[in-house]
């Protein structure tokens, strides 16, 4: 746990700059004051359009439009059909995602067992390394390609439909991190 002054001064700056996802600050916050946990990095779950070099490329990747919070269809829509790139243009969801550095198995194994309980249902150990880190993990998670090769190929009605999903998606996760909130408050 040597090293969780810094991490937590590295944070407070991020969240004094802007860059912590609102949504997660609580939950960072509750990790952060207890003894045997200190969280490394984080994402509240969100829905973005993003533009692949190829899939899987991520590194070569750009965001085209992110939020963690709901969104209109006619914003998503909008930023497709305005596209003039010639990359894959993808509409993600992704789950909430968390690392925190456990001071031993059994402080891991308890944050897991409540992670899960609290419906984050991916969660594990993510490195037994130099430091023992758990990675908190939802399942909320959606994928589709909206654009190849300069083709828009799904409608407006289709594109409504998908952020509608994503919406319900991003609500499930909003509700997910406020049980286990809840319930990490009660871990030693």
């Amino acid at each position: 746990m040597k090293n969780k002054s810094r991490y937590l001064e590295d944070l407070k700056t991020l969240i004094e700059e802007g860059e912590v996802d609102l949504r997660i600050i609580d939950t960072l916050n509750i990790l952060n004051s207890k003894k045997y946990y200190y969280t490394t990095s984080s994402c509240a779950g969100r829905l973005i359009l993003i533009e692949l070099e190829e899939i899987g490329g991520k590194k070569e990747s750009k965001f085209i439009f992110k939020s963690h919070e709901q969104v209109d269809y006619k914003d998503i829509w909008n930023a497709i059909s305005e596209y003039r790139g010639n990359k894959m243009l993808f509409l993600l969801i992704n789950s909430p995602i968390i690392h925190v550095v456990s001071r031993d198995l059994e402080s891991a194994k308890k944050l897991i067992d409540v992670s899960k309980g609290s419906g984050f249902k991916y969660s594990s150990v993510y490195s037994l390394g130099e430091k023992i880190i758990v990675e908190i993990k939802s399942t909320e998670k959606m994928d589709v390609p909206v654009v190849k090769d300069g083709k828009v190929y799904p409608n407006k009605e289709y594109v409504a439909m998908l952020v509608e999903m994503g919406n319900i998606l991003l609500d499930r996760i909003r509700k997910k991190i406020e049980i286990l909130n809840e319930n990490l408050r009660y871990i030693e």
